[in-house]
């Protein structure tokens, strides 16, 4: 056997195969991006899915004692913008909120905090899951833009 059939079947191998675990890797990237292996809460309160008006996930919290949740947002598009719609869902459905919330205007980099009540409580430990829909109004080079930034807001109650 000469040394070049050697290297020509280990090349063959690491083609097949290297395929095979690459498909595999990038579908559980993606699953993990989708959120099917974190589950609603356990634990570490997040927000996903918001784009340019962004949650900090350590402010996220949900207080059992008063049935609040409050979170801060920041202005990650880097201009100004105002918010004139906001749409809670889920477990926080409080129209007070959306009120507080909506036609307020942010230079880039500000933040704003909003705080919702669930009116059948939840007690500690119990996850959370509020669905947040954000429109906002952009102006770029004189043209005033309308955008939607959509997420959820997860995590176990305090």
């Amino acid at each position: 056997m000469r040394i070049g059939d050697k290297g020509q079947g280990a090349m063959e191998y690491l083609m097949t195969y290297g395929w095979a675990i690459l498909v595999v890797m990038i579908v559980g990237v993606v699953l993990w991006q989708l959120g099917v292996f974190g589950g609603a809460g356990g634990g570490v309160n997040r927000g996903t899915g918001f784009t340019t008006i962004k949650p900090f996930d350590r402010s996220i919290q949900y207080l059992g004692a008063g049935d609040n949740l409050t979170a801060t947002f920041t202005n990650a598009a880097g201009t100004p913008v105002t918010i004139t719609d906001v749409t809670i869902g889920g477990d926080c459905d409080d129209d007070t909120a959306a009120n507080t919330f909506s036609d307020l205007t942010l230079a880039g980099g500000d933040t704003t905090t909003f705080t919702c009540s669930y009116a059948a409580g939840k007690d500690a430990g119990d996850t959370f899951v509020v669905t947040v829909d954000i429109e906002y109004t952009e102006s770029v080079a004189g043209r005033t833009l309308t955008h939607t930034d959509s997420g959820r807001l997860t995590g176990t109650v305090e």
